[in-house]
């Protein structure tokens, strides 16, 4: 029976990588005041990472391949670390930069790596089960982060925003370092590599659903404040965004798992459910304003580890699946934000973007049904 340590170190090193994607976020003035940026540069700094996230998905099938995923994870936690607390003492805005970009590597791979190391613990719907609270501890991350970067720069002036990381991920180290020369999780280099996935047509549907949905994601993370703002709403809504996908992504997975749904039907179903959330939002009805955010991000949160399982399951080149799923919703991830600021700064409004998400999900369900 595999080690309780070693199926849930994976979950623990996620979160980590949530809080460092996320934290600097919630103090753009920090950043701005002591790098002498301009809040649109500081928006660079999560381009930086989710770009290496991108490129990072290259290399992750080859690791996967000549090690195994808990050798594999020990490595990345070490990177993560170390350049967590590096990001922290970064002299200048450029070296803040390539630090971040240095860093979206090891935490790009740490995402799919520790995807893959789910996927060869678990089977069928336990898969996406897991899958999910795996995502879950993600976006969890993210929240801790939202609702602790000020207390931190209050504390310590800043020190800790990225830094904090750190120690957040030594458990997952602690965890997986007694296995480091086991043989459980190891992989076998498949043939076809990145090329045979891209002829198989679930996988390429799982990453058009992942587009969808990490896009909406993404898109109602950051702008999400500044929405509830135009409405006179305010409060710590990037946490409750982020809290609210948690609870999405974790219980997705386990209504899989508990009720019997396919991995298609779970994806195919919440994904239309998303988009009937963002055409509602197009209604000038307050009530809907308010609620209907949050109904779109649950509902975009709750095929997260259908999605995942969905590319694992579809062929034995499950770290190539995973990455190129990663790397095409992360593609997404940076241009959404861009073009969702540029609509709103022309038309002072986001209808046109919720109607592109609108249409994103309808073909994500649609696509869905298609491998039922």
């Amino acid at each position: 029976m595999t080690p309780r340590s070693l199926r849930y170190a994976p979950h623990v090193a996620v979160f980590a990588v949530g809080y460092v994607t996320f934290t600097y976020s919630a103090v753009p003035g920090y950043v701005a005041a002591r790098y002498g940026a301009t809040i649109t540069t500081v928006g660079l700094l999560m381009s930086a990472a989710l770009l290496s996230f991108v490129l990072a998905q290259a290399v992750a099938d080859r690791l996967a391949s000549r090690w195994t995923t808990t050798q594999v994870l020990v490595g990345l936690v070490v990177a993560h670390a170390v350049l967590a607390v590096a990001l922290d003492f970064a002299p200048s805005l450029a070296s803040l930069l390539v630090l971040r970009a240095l860093w979206g590597l090891a935490g790009g791979l740490l995402l799919s790596i520790g995807a893959t190391h789910v996927a060869r613990l678990h089977e069928g719907r336990a898969a996406t089960r897991q899958q999910g609270v795996y995502g879950g501890m993600l976006t969890l991350g993210g929240a801790f982060g939202f609702l602790l970067a000020e207390p931190v720069v209050s504390l310590t002036g800043g020190f800790g925003v990225h830094a904090l990381g750190a120690p957040l991920a030594l458990p997952a180290l602690a965890m997986l370092w007694p296995h480091r020369h086991g043989t459980r999780t190891a992989g076998t280099a498949a043939s076809g590599g990145f090329r045979a996935v891209l002829a198989n047509r679930v996988v390429l549907v799982a990453a058009l659903c992942y587009v969808a949905t990490i896009g909406a994601y993404i898109t109602l993370s950051t702008f999400i404040t500044s929405y509830f703002d135009d409405l006179g709403v305010t409060g710590p809504l990037n946490a409750v965004v982020l809290v609210t996908a948690t609870a999405g992504r974790a219980v997705g997975g386990v209504v899989s798992a508990r009720w019997g749904v396919s991995d298609a039907r779970v994806v195919s179903l919440t994904t239309l459910v998303g988009a009937l959330a963002f055409l509602g939002l197009l209604v000038d009805a307050r009530l809907v304003a308010l609620a209907g955010p949050l109904v779109a991000m649950i509902a975009v949160s709750l095929p997260f580890g259908a999605v995942y399982n969905l590319a694992a399951a579809a062929t034995a080149q499950e770290t190539a699946a995973l990455a190129f799923v990663v790397a095409a919703g992360n593609v997404a991830a940076v241009v959404l934000p861009t073009l969702t600021g540029v609509v709103r700064a022309r038309t002072g409004g986001y209808a046109a973007v919720f109607c592109v998400l609108a249409g994103l999900l309808v073909a994500a369900s649609l696509a869905a049904r298609q491998t039922r």
